[in-house]
Parts: C-alpha cells; sequence; structure tokens
C-alpha cells in the first residue's frame, strides 16, 4: 500500500529553518509529505485561510508580524487546518500563548527530531479530525434537542386543549347535571348526597384548569408572551403572597420568534419555581424588554443566593437540573443564559436572544 500523502504548509522566514524542516520530512519513511512553504506572512496568511493543507507549521518570529498574530487572524477567520507553533527557544509564557490562540503544539526548532515532527503532525490532524467529528455531534445535538422541545410543546399544547375541551367540559356538564337535580329533588337524604359531591367535583374542575395552563397557557398563542407573563404573575402571588413580584413588559410582541415566546414562559416557570422553592426572597422583579437589538428576560429575586463556582449539594440537584434546563431553552434557539448569585445577595438570571 501507498504511504499516505500529508500536505505541509510552512509560513516560515528563514531559509536554514526551512532546509531543516524538509531535510527532517524526508527521514520519515512512514508518511510522504508534500511541503509548501512561503516566508512572507500575509502570503503564508493567504494560504492557510485556503484550508487546502492538512497542517501548517508556523514560526514565532515572520518580520513585522508574529507567529501570535498570524494565530489570531487564523481564529477570526475560522481557520480549520491545525497549527503547530515553532520557535527558537522554549518560553513557558510563549507556549500557553500559543496554545490559547489555538495552536495544538509547540515546537522548539533546536530540539525537534525526525520522530518527534512526524508524532506532531499526525496528533495534531487526529486531534483536527476529532474536533470536526465533535462539532458535527454537536451541531446534530443541538438540531435534536430543538425538533425534542418543539415536539413537546406540541404535545403539552395539545394535551391542554383536550383537558379544556374534553375532560373540562365533560366535568362542568357534571356539575350543572347534579345542581339541576338537586333543584328538582324535595330534601332528603339523596339530594344531601349529591350536595357533598358538588365540592368535588368542583375540586375536578379547578384541578384540570391548573392542569391545562401548566401544560401550556392559551393565553401564549392567543394574546401572546406578554399577557401571559403578567397572567403567570398574578398566578404566583395567589400561591406565594409572601413574595411581592413586580413584571415589566418593554417589547411589542411580533419582535419575538414563537420559538423564543416557547423558551421565554419555560425559562420563567423554572425560575420563579426556584424561588419559591429555594431562595427565601420576599421580592422578585421580572421583565422582558429589548435593548440594542436583543431580547432580555432577566428574573431578579433578593432571596438567599448560592455560591456559583461550588457545586451544588447533594439535595439541590433539582435546582441544578432546573438551571441546565434553562440553559439549553436559552442556547438552543440562539441565546445566551447568564446566573449571578452570591450567598446573601439574591440571584439573577438573564436570557438574551439576539433580534
Amino acid at each position: 500500500m501507498e504511504n499516505p500523502e500529508v500536505r505541509v504548509l510552512l509560513i516560515e522566514d528563514d531559509e536554514d529553518d526551512y532546509v531543516l524542516i524538509r531535510d527532517l520530512l524526508e527521514e520519515v519513511s512512514s508518511t510522504r509529505y508534500d511541503l509548501d512553504w512561503v516566508s512572507d506572512a500575509g502570503r503564508g496568511m493567504d494560504k492557510l485561510r485556503g484550508g487546502r493543507h492538512d497542517v501548517c507549521l508556523l514560526d514565532h518570529m515572520l518580520g513585522e508580524l508574529t507567529g501570535l498574530e498570524l494565530l489570531d487572524q487564523a481564529g477570526g477567520n475560522h481557520c480549520s487546518t491545525p497549527v503547530i507553533f515553532l520557535t527558537g527557544q522554549d518560553n513557558y509564557s510563549l507556549d500557553m500563548q500559543a496554545m490559547k490562540r489555538g495552536a495544538s503544539d509547540y515546537l522548539v526548532k533546536g530540539h525537534i527530531s525526525a520522530p518527534l515532527l512526524e508524532r506532531s503532525i499526525r496528533y495534531s490532524i487526529e486531534h483536527r479530525k476529532t474536533a470536526e467529528a465533535l462539532r458535527k455531534s454537536e451541531k446534530e445535538l443541538k438540531y435534536l434537542s430543538s425538533r425534542l422541545l418543539s415536539y413537546q410543546e406540541n404535545e403539552r399544547k395539545m394535551i391542554a386543549a383536550r383537558l379544556h375541551d374534553e375532560l373540562g367540559q365533560i366535568l362542568t356538564a357534571v356539575k350543572l347535571g347534579v345542581e339541576d337535580a338537586i333543584g328538582l329533588m324535595p330534601e332528603g337524604e339523596s339530594c344531601t348526597r349529591l350536595k357533598l359531591l358538588l365540592p368535588s367535583i368542583q375540586d375536578g374542575i379547578d384541578e384540570v384548569r391548573n392542569l391545562y395552563t401548566r401544560l401550556r397557557p392559551s393565553l401564549l398563542d392567543d394574546l401572546g408572551i406578554g399577557a401571559t407573563i403578567h397572567w403567570y404573575c398574578r398566578q404566583f402571588k395567589e400561591l406565594h403572597p409572601e413574595i411581592r413580584i413586580e413584571a415589566q413588559i418593554d417589547i411589542l410582541e411580533d419582535r419575538i420568534p414563537s420559538s423564543v415566546k416557547d423558551a421565554i414562559f419555560r425559562i420563567v416557570q423554572e425560575a420563579l419555581g426556584n424561588v419559591s422553592r429555594h431562595s427565601s426572597a420576599g421580592r422578585v422583579h421580572l421583565s422582558l424588554i429589548e435593548t440594542d437589538g436583543n431580547i432580555v428576560l432577566t428574573v431578579q429575586d433578593n432571596g438567599l443566593g448560592f455560591d456559583i463556582d461550588a457545586a451544588l449539594p447533594e439535595d439541590d440537584r433539582a435546582r441544578g437540573l432546573g438551571f441546565l434546563s434553562m440553559k439549553e431553552r436559552t442556547e438552543l434557539f440562539g441565546g445566551t443564559l447568564k446566573i449571578d448569585s452570591t450567598r446573601g445577595s439574591g440571584t439573577t438570571i438573564t436570557a438574551s436572544w439576539t433580534n
């Protein structure tokens, strides 16, 4: 079997170093290398941006530009070619700077051997393949997660509608029928028994109403996210009268995509649930505004707060999963989620999407 060919771009302004690299590559018998040498930083950047090479060997000192500056340019242009940084001296600080800027390896010219260079090239190429496969998998997972959330919202909408239109209507009809029967019956034991059923029937009607509103409030589709948030805040006040909640909505409905509206409502649900369960807060400020072309949702409480940097304790897993759910919902639709909290100073959750 013929040895594979690897296309190598060398950006190096010293011809002696070019000869060194060429000779080292020729010593490797397991692989054939097609070496493309460029001594000018500008032309080297053009070739690197073209993406026609399997790996790039980049010198640190290139006249007017440094290798670090070229690495920054490569990152800004989303170049996928792995870059091995070359320098004349062993410098830990420079090594770290090169790695942070996206270099896959760091080699000192005076200490390079043919096996070391071959291994560095091979590892850099394999690392790039692994990274590309991971990015592809993450993209596919994000797509599947988005589809799953959309499916869940559609299912919730369908179940909520059936609860409202079928079970709710049936229970209401039963209640009306019992009330009519009571009105037609003489007072007695049978009439008393029927009267005792009315509170249970009403409890069933109320529970069905609570179920379909929690699953998917019809307000969200009928009147929009602003009206839904105000309604949900009123519901929250009734259940938690000890917590004062203020809602500020300052954005037009048609400025928010429907998928983002779904995400906003679920984040509000989760955030207020966390407030009631964990924070011991007395006040919550909720805002949904548009600023600098961004849709921004903020939920701020004056509760106990928590240490974000510390791992969540065992009995706080539910809250941890809640934050992960909010983060996933935000990011799936192109947004970012930020959580600020310190012990004793409350918690602020900010989700934003570019409009």
